[in-house]
C-alpha cells in the first residue's frame, strides 16, 4: 500500500522520501502534464503560467511493482507518463481478472473518485512513471487552470471507452474472435498514438491476456495459433504483427449468428486464396 503521507508532501520534499516499489522519477508540473496529454495552453499564456506554478509529483514504478492495490485508500489520480500498467481486481479466492490495460495518457484511479478505496489495483507491466495529482489538489486544478478540468472528463471518457471495449471483446464466443477483437482494440489505440498499427509488442503475458479475455490460457495460445495459420497475424513471442488487417476485421465480426452470416467465411476464403489448406480447415471448424 502506497503511504499517503509521502503523496501529500510537496514535490521536493517527496524526492528525498521514497516509497517501496514508488520512487521519485523528478520534478514536475501541472503545465507538463498538461503538455503530454497534448494541450500546451499556447493559445493561453496566462493558463500556461498558472500551470507552470502548480507541482505536479513525477514518480517511477517499477515493472511488476503496484502502482494502487486494490482496497487500499484512494489518494490521487495517475496519469501514465512511461510504460504500461495492468488494471486488474482479485476475487476473495485469489483469482485475478485482468480488466484493462493502461498506456501513456491515460489516468489510472478515477474509478475511485466516488469511494474511499481503490476498487481495482494497478501494476506496472514494464518500467514506467507516472504524474500524480492528488485528490486534494483536483477542484483547485481544476478552478484555477480550466484546461485540466476538460482533460479530466476527456480522460474520464477514455477510461468508459475502454469499458465498451472489453464488452465488445467479451460478446465474442469464440477465443479467437475476442483476441481478434482485443488485437484490433489495441491496433486503434497504438495510430491515436502516432505508433503502428499493424506491428507492436505485447505488454502482458498470455496468463494475463486470457484473464482479460476470459478463457484458458492454453486456449490464447492456440487462438494466435490459428490466426497465425490463417496468414492473418505473424506472432513471434511478445512482437506482434496484422497481416492482414481488413481479414482481421471481417473475422472479428463472427458472432453467435451463422457463420455464413458472419465474417468467418472471408477469412476462410483468404486463406483458401492464399492455398493454405491447413488454415483454411482449421477456420471452418471454428464456432461462430
Amino acid at each position: 500500500m502506497i503511504n499517503p503521507t509521502v503523496l501529500t508532501t510537496p514535490v521536493a520534499a517527496v524526492a528525498a522520501k521514497p516509497a517501496v516499489g514508488f520512487s521519485p522519477a523528478g520534478r514536475g508540473s501541472l503545465a507538463d502534464l498538461l503538455h503530454m496529454l497534448g494541450d500546451d495552453l499556447a493559445e493561453h499564456p496566462d493558463a500556461r503560467d498558472a500551470a507552470a506554478q502548480l507541482a505536479v509529483g513525477l514518480r517511477r514504478v517499477p515493472a511488476g511493482q503496484h502502482l494502487i492495490q486494490m482496497g487500499a485508500l484512494s489518494v490521487a489520480l495517475y496519469f501514465v507518463h512511461t510504460g504500461t500498467f495492468k488494471i486488474a481486481r482479485s476475487d476473495e479466492d485469489g483469482y485475478e481478472q485482468v480488466l484493462a490495460l493502461a498506456g501513456r495518457g491515460e489516468v489510472i484511479g478515477y474509478d475511485a473518485l466516488c469511494v474511499q478505496e481503490n476498487p481495482t489495483s494497478a501494476v506496472a507491466l514494464e518500467d514506467s512513471t507516472v504524474y500524480v495529482v492528488l485528490r486534494s489538489d483536483l477542484a483547485t486544478f481544476s478552478r484555477q487552470v480550466p484546461a485540466f478540468g476538460r482533460e479530466l472528463h476527456r480522460t474520464a471518457s477514455l477510461a468508459l471507452a475502454r469499458t465498451n471495449d472489453l464488452v465488445d471483446v467479451m460478446a465474442a464466443v469464440s477465443s479467437e474472435v475476442r483476441l481478434a477483437r482485443f488485437l484490433l482494440q489495441l491496433s486503434r489505440q497504438m495510430t491515436a498514438k502516432g505508433q503502428s498499427s499493424r506491428r507492436f509488442i505485447l505488454r502482458m503475458g498470455r496468463r494475463d491476456l486470457a484473464s482479460m479475455l476470459g478463457v484458458a490460457h492454453e486456449t490464447v495460445s492456440r487462438a494466435f495459433t490459428t490466426l497465425s495459420m490463417a496468414r492473418l497475424l505473424h506472432v513471434n513471442d511478445r512482437d506482434v504483427e496484422i497481416l492482414d488487417i481488413e481479414g482481421l476485421r471481417a473475422f472479428s465480426r463472427c458472432t453467435r449468428r451463422p457463420q455464413e452470416e458472419a465474417g468467418l467465411p472471408r477469412a476462410r476464403r483468404l486463406a483458401t486464396q492464399r492455398g493454405d489448406s491447413r488454415a483454411a480447415a482449421r477456420l471452418q471448424a471454428l464456432p461462430a
